[in-house]
């Protein structure tokens, strides 16, 4: 008997970091000669925690990764056109209808640059796992921002049916391993809106308000993706 998938636009998508970056763009040396403070005055400890922070917020207001680091991220299904293909095992309609719409051949990663995808694993409806050759299956584009999964021509989606989670994808972003990989302006960013912590600390300081007040959000305005 024929099953009709179900048409969705938007899936819920989960979305959580497995490794975190080994270093900071960052060191706390730096940012107390920056703000001409001792180590006595703001300690490497809290020196550390002002960066990360800053790292963090603009990490998740752009979608960049500015150190290596690794993400994994769980969809319910694959991406369509957003037709109603019939399916009893075979996938049914024109030629041209088939091989149309490169939109629904793509799926892009959240975070980039993209530097890899590690594993694709898909599950039955039992919750079995089965993991996906990735060379013989999709083409790895690091060059976009974001970077994407695009399946290779001739492929298919691997089959995953359960009904929720059914899909889920390890990948690595970010610019490299070391804060001499990240962008000199990126560099700033942080460093200006770490300072920017530490010199309201205590006060009920908004993020948007602090990327205004420190220059970041100027600074990272050209990095961020723009939709249309």
């Amino acid at each position: 008997m024929a099953l009709r998938a179900p048409v969705m636009i938007y899936q819920p998508r989960g979305h959580v970091q497995t490794s975190a970056p080994a270093v900071e763009p960052v060191t706390a040396a730096q940012l107390q000669t920056f703000l001409r403070e001792s180590a006595t005055g703001l300690p490497d400890a809290e020196a550390d925690d002002f960066i990360a922070q800053a790292r963090e917020e603009i990490e998740q207001l752009t979608g960049l990764a500015l150190i290596t680091q690794s993400w994994r991220m769980a969809i319910d299904r694959w991406p369509t056109s957003g037709r109603e293909d019939w399916w009893d095992g075979w996938r049914q309609g024109a030629i041209a209808d088939l091989h149309s719409g490169r939109a629904s051949m793509d799926l892009p990663l959240p975070r980039y640059p993209l530097q890899s995808v590690d594993s694709v694993t898909v599950y039955d409806e039992d919750g079995n796992a089965t993991a996906v050759t990735i060379a013989s299956t999709f083409d790895i584009d690091t060059y976009q921002h974001p970077g994407r999964l695009t399946l290779q021509s001739g492929a298919t989606w691997p089959v995953a049916l359960r009904a929720n989670n059914a899909i889920e994808i390890v990948y690595t972003a970010g610019y490299g391993d070391a804060a001499s990989d990240v962008p000199a302006p990126l560099i700033r960013a942080v460093r200006q809106l770490a300072a920017y912590f530490y010199s309201h600390r205590g006060d009920e300081c908004d993020v948007k308000e602090a990327m205004e007040a420190s220059g970041a959000a100027g600074v990272i305005d050209t990095y961020r993706v723009r939709r249309i």
